[in-house]
């Protein structure tokens, strides 16, 4: 199998050189990124060969005037990772579902009786804390409370930081209800 590998910060297409996978790696994937801050949309992309089993997946998560967006494309032909990237439209209708909602910088305490109405298939709460936030530089200490569609922490883009270490916590729970 051959596949393309490129990635952008500026847009959801690149191109890039096509190479042959290894043998465990039976799929191309393109992973679409979206970040939406104040109403200002930034999109990135990546694609590369991928392993058995990558499948087709959707992250969001929203916090306030930010929301979320990585939405992973498995294909298993030759280049078949060769167009751009996907970004599947987000539903923005209440689903009755609520979650505490902050963001606090240098720290890794996030409390708050604040809450938010969450979207679509966003049910779950979200809770991380620990190196998760960037200045365009390095990574520092912050903690947040969203909405997000993740049934799991294991799910999260960014679970692997856990067993390293530099994400303290990614907690999923239920939404909160009006009783």
């Amino acid at each position: 199998l051959e596949c393309v590998h490129c990635s952008s910060t500026v847009g959801t297409d690149c191109s890039g050189q096509v190479k042959s996978c290894t043998d465990d790696q039976t799929h191309c994937q393109t992973i679409t990124s979206e970040l939406i801050k104040d109403g200002r949309a930034t999109r990135g992309v990546f694609k590369f060969c991928a392993a058995a089993e990558a499948q087709n997946w959707i992250h969001r998560e929203e916090l306030l005037t930010t929301f979320f967006q990585l939405e992973i494309q498995i294909c298993n032909t030759d280049n078949c990772n060769q167009g751009p990237g996907q970004i599947t439209p987000r539903d923005n209708t209440p689903n009755g579902v609520k979650c505490k909602q902050c963001y606090v910088e240098h720290s890794e305490v996030c409390d708050t009786e604040e809450t938010t109405e969450c979207t679509g298939d966003m049910n779950k709460c979200l809770f991380m804390s620990g190196l998760v936030c960037n200045d365009g530089t390095d990574y520092y200490v912050c903690a947040q409370r969203v909405c997000t569609n993740l049934a799991s922490p294991e799910q999260h883009p960014f679970y692997f930081e856990v067993t390293a270490g530099n994400i303290q916590k990614i907690e999923i729970t239920e939404g909160i209800s009006d009783a």
